[in-house]
């Protein structure tokens, strides 16, 4: 514009050159290429703040925008369903007496500690923490992991400290992972190292829990740790409790005359994957039958029939075909008792989950 308010061709244009606006097509042509060049430019961009310092203030932030799972069962989810009966460790006291639990209870059961209960394994927790656990034992102490399918059928022996450096950079086991190429500390820590150490640990309380029992051998503790999805594929065993000492872990359980369908040759994860989303949901009756189930036993435990108290004279029609499995998620402090074998598979939730089960006799008391 010049000096006379009018429109001025600029010196560099030749004296052809019309400044009478474009056609149509040519303005759409202009307006194509001006759109390609912003998306190159755009992806330039994004492509230099992935690999630029993320603390940059030219690149937009990203920390608070969680990444898109691109798998159906969310094992970091915070609102996982609980079906199962959940009780306080006050409660089960005043319930079952002092001993607490009876043997062979029919039903899965999660027992939750008070709100004012911080001494109870306070040490163990201390313990196992994750730059604490290594120095409980010594130099190069070497540590036995098995596979996570079904059978547990590979080993693989590694030092201690190894492992959790590997349990915590690998963070995730995805459900498509193979079972025995997910190895597990799970089920091998019986040597004399590992009883030792776990006499720090102090047991669930049931009638199968005393101190008698420790003494003469007729319970065993075994001592896990697990990264976010980890955990073994269904199978079977005796009666006992799991702990969660760290972390969060999610239990799912048939009982034994459901046994569920899965493919032995991944862990469980595969089959909350591929399997649970296919499942009916439980109702509010099915809550509510459950538990009935366990103010039943009450009952005939106080008045002394339970002896011939069987869950599977119960009408259960809850089955792997229909509807989904007892499951809840077992926090910190938390501890769950597995009844006699009932089908049941395990996935840890978070990158460093630690864990005890105590596998008790109660067939003989």
């Amino acid at each position: 514009m010049g000096p006379d308010g009018r429109w001025r061709r600029h010196e560099n244009l030749p004296a052809s050159y019309s400044l009478q606006p474009p056609s149509h097509r040519q303005f759409m042509k202009y307006l194509l290429l001006l759109l390609t060049y912003s998306l190159v430019y755009a992806a330039q961009g994004e492509t230099s703040c992935q690999a630029s310092d993320a603390s940059s203030s030219t690149c937009p932030s990203t920390h608070n925008i969680p990444p898109k799972s691109k798998w159906k069962w969310d094992p970091t989810s915070t609102s996982l369903p609980c079906n199962i009966k959940r009780i306080s460790q006050s409660n089960l006291l005043r319930q079952y007496g002092s001993l607490g639990l009876p043997n062979l209870y029919p039903y899965p059961l999660v027992i939750y500690p008070d709100d004012d209960d911080d001494a109870r394994n306070a040490l163990f927790v201390n313990l196992t923490s994750f730059h604490v656990l290594p120095t409980q034992f010594d130099n190069g102490f070497e540590v036995t992991l098995t596979g996570s399918d079904s059978l547990s059928s590979h080993r693989r022996t590694v030092p201690l400290t190894q492992y959790l450096e590997e349990t915590i950079s690998t963070g995730d086991t995805p459900p498509d992972q193979l079972g025995n190429e997910t190895w597990y500390l799970f089920g091998e820590t019986f040597t004399s190292e590992w009883v030792q150490f776990l006499q720090n640990y102090e047991l669930p309380s049931c009638h199968s829990c005393t101190k008698v029992h420790r003494d003469r051998n007729l319970i065993a503790l075994s001592f896990g740790i697990g990264n976010i999805g980890s955990g073994v594929q269904w199978h079977i065993h005796g009666p006992g409790f799991s702990e969660t000492i760290h972390g969060r872990k999610h239990w799912v359980l048939y009982p034994p005359q459901f046994p569920p369908e899965y493919d032995l040759d991944y862990a469980s994860r595969h089959w909350m994957e591929n399997v649970y989303p296919l499942l009916e949901d439980w109702s509010p009756d099915d809550v509510d039958r459950e538990a009935k189930h366990h103010d039943d036993y009450l009952y005939q435990w106080k008045a002394g029939t339970v002896t011939n108290y069987k869950s599977t004279k119960h009408k259960q029609e809850m089955g792997p075909s229909k509807k989904k499995p007892w499951e809840c998620t077992i926090h910190e402090g938390e501890m769950i008792y597995f009844p006699d074998r009932w089908h049941h598979a395990t996935i840890n939730l978070e990158k460093y989950t630690v864990f005890v089960s105590s596998f008790t006799t109660e067939h003989d008391m």
